[in-house]
């Protein structure tokens, strides 16, 4: 079916048109990220600005920006929440990484700033938790790797970036734009940008353990469960990719290609975001991305031209349950909604370009029928 793109629309909830089933902000979204109990979205934007979307009110509820001059409002490219834990005094923490090199955490419901840190001369990409929120890591444009307390905010371990590609030894020699702890192993961590290499690191020994080679990441597009490791990224076919863990340095054991809704491209397809669904079973993957060749030349997540693409592919089914593409838009993120009870999977995307942007939830029933392209 065909569906009309969505009018431009202010920043503060009052000044946003009859609801569409989109959140229209100012900025263009380059990071969404669903909260533990999945009642909230927060999104990043180009202007270092953190939105806190709530998603049963179809409200901004906050607007958070620590930039305190215009030096400081360069992209927010790292969200992440710090997962819920019994004892802790404070709950719905959020953790964000920007281009100013920041690492700020927000105490969201009073939209008040708890902690910022500074990583001098660096962009900071990507972030990510461990699964009990014990520790936290980042990364960026100095292709360093860095994994810090989550109690003390003291930098723990630093993985920094080497001179030899693919090497054990050494580190990513390119820019870091997806870091991701495993959901049950807090001490695995996985990362990936333009290197073309996916290091695993074991936070214990401190030092990569596995590399697979292959994957040109440049956005949020890896992810672990169980014995499986999942990679987005650039090319013209296979850009989905999983690798098993207890296989260091081995081919892929699944591949996936992504192409335009209608074969109306037939070049690169620039991926900047890839999940797995919150389900025990981890039966869907969400795709992100844009039609248009990106990366170095395209400026890594903000870059690229072309219509976006979102796609949720069902592993079981073999099959995708969902096909949306947007004309003149890229969508820079997605992200999988913890799973309720007898509901459908929800799946939040961000869009932008000239022409608007916005942040989406879609429902996605896995036994759905398969769907046809859809242009927006």
């Amino acid at each position: 079916r065909t569906m009309s793109p969505p009018g431009d629309g202010g920043l503060e909830a009052e000044a946003a048109p009859a609801w569409d089933g989109c959140f229209h902000l100012d900025g263009r979204p380059y990071c969404v990220k669903w909260s533990p109990d999945g009642a909230l979205l927060a999104a990043g934007d180009d202007d270092s600005r953190v939105h806190v979307l709530d998603v049963s009110a179809r409200t901004v509820r906050h607007t958070m920006n620590a930039a305190v001059s215009a030096a400081d409002a360069l992209p927010t490219l790292a969200l992440c929440w710090r997962p819920s834990a019994v004892g802790r005094r404070r709950r719905l923490v959020l953790l964000e990484g920007n281009c100013a090199g920041f690492v700020n955490h927000w105490h969201v419901p009073s939209a008040k700033r708890l902690h910022a840190t500074r990583q001098p001369g660096n962009a900071v990409h990507c972030a990510d938790y461990t699964h009990d929120g014990w520790a936290f890591a980042t990364s960026g444009k100095d292709a360093c790797v860095r994994v810090y307390e989550e109690a003390t905010k003291s930098e723990l371990l630093v993985f920094r970036g080497g001179d030899e590609r693919g090497s054990l030894k050494h580190g990513h020699v390119q820019q870091v734009f997806a870091v991701r702890f495993h959901d049950a192993h807090a001490h695995v961590l996985a990362s990936a940008g333009w290197d073309k290499v996916v290091h695993v690191w074991d936070v214990r020994v401190g030092a990569s353990v596995s590399v697979f080679s292959g994957p040109f990441v440049a956005g949020d597009c890896i992810d672990m469960h169980g014995n499986d490791l999942l990679a987005g990224s650039h090319g013209r076919a296979g850009q989905v990719q999983i690798f098993d863990l207890r296989r260091p340095g081995g081919t892929p054991t699944f591949a996936l290609s992504i192409a335009s809704a209608a074969g109306s491209h037939d070049g690169p397809c620039s991926l900047y975001a890839c999940k797995f669904s919150r389900d025990a079973g981890r039966t869907m993957i969400g795709i992100g991305g844009n039609t248009a060749g990106g990366g170095p030349n395209g400026g890594g997540v903000s870059g690229g031209t072309g219509d976006g693409l979102v796609r949720v592919y069902d592993r079981a089914r073999q099959a995708f349950v969902e096909s949306l593409e947007l004309r003149g838009r890229s969508v820079y993120s997605v992200d999988f909604a913890p799973p309720m009870p007898g509901q459908p999977a929800r799946l939040a995307f961000a869009a932008g370009s000239k022409l608007g942007s916005f942040v989406r939830v879609l429902d996605v029933a896995p036994s759905q029928i398969v769907v046809p392209d859809r242009r927006w």
